[in-house]
């Protein structure tokens, strides 16, 4: 599974290293520490993160501010701002970008974590039910004990069904989530999977091969009901 993609930009070294230990005692993945808007652009530019913990007063002429448009307009990627300030005049102009989260020094890791799962929901392009997966372009975050955990959409391979969970089988990993397939379908909203078996999802696009009662993706034998028979084979000869 993988976590969480985490950029800090922030200009106190040791605060920066004292969230690196939080964020990676939490399970996130943490990106090396930006110092300042030239460096997170630099990183932005080629290692794109799924959140931004970006503090508003940074060293040298560039803004947290500035910073934050930036991360919003072009990058479209989520942000929590980090300050001491709680002024009038700071929070006006930090809301303006428009931050999924906004978080006071000082903090501990609980309320790190909190603002960061606040921050995602928030950000997640659905939010109707948070179990289902929250959508973040190509990929959604799915709520594990810890945290959220990011699975590309393209990478699921099926998706099987058991009492009131799901398993959501990838080619990084297995984990369980509490929701439907309609409500999970429904939020990641790709054409690529289909029913094949009141138990089973399949992502078609990852069938190695198929009869006329089976289908095997990745070495696993998944039944082909008689009820979703027709429609599997419409879809295949779509993608073939």
């Amino acid at each position: 599974m993988e976590g969480c993609k985490i950029l800090i930009v922030e200009d106190e070294l040791l605060v920066a290293m004292d969230m690196v230990d939080m964020l990676t005692r939490m399970g996130y993945q943490v990106l090396p520490s930006a110092m300042g808007h030239t460096d997170a652009v630099n990183i932005l530019e080629t290692d794109k993160p799924d959140l931004v913990l970006v503090d508003i007063n940074l060293s040298g002429t560039r803004t947290g501010i500035e910073l934050a448009q930036l991360l919003s307009e072009k990058y479209k990627v989520p942000f929590i701002f980090i300050t001491s300030h709680t002024d009038k005049l700071t929070v006006s102009h930090a809301a303006a970008t428009h931050p999924s989260g906004y978080l006071v020094k000082p903090f501990d890791a609980e309320d790190l974590y909190t603002a960061i799962e606040v921050a995602l929901v928030n950000f997640a392009t659905t939010t109707r039910n948070p179990e289902s997966g929250l959508l973040v372009e190509d990929s959604v975050f799915v709520k594990t004990d810890k945290n959220f955990v990011r699975v590309k959409v393209q990478d699921i391979l099926w998706l099987e069904s058991e009492h009131n969970y799901m398993f959501i089988v990838s080619e990084k990993g297995k984990f369980i989530v509490r929701t439907s397939f309609r409500d999970f379908l429904d939020t990641i909203r790709s054409e690529n999977f289909l029913q094949i078996h009141k138990s089973y999802v399949v992502n078609i696009q990852k069938v190695d091969s198929f009869s006329q009662t089976d289908i095997v993706i990745n070495g696993k034998e998944l039944p082909l009901s008689r009820n979703y028979k027709e429609g599997f084979m419409a879809s295949i000869n779509r993608v073939l």
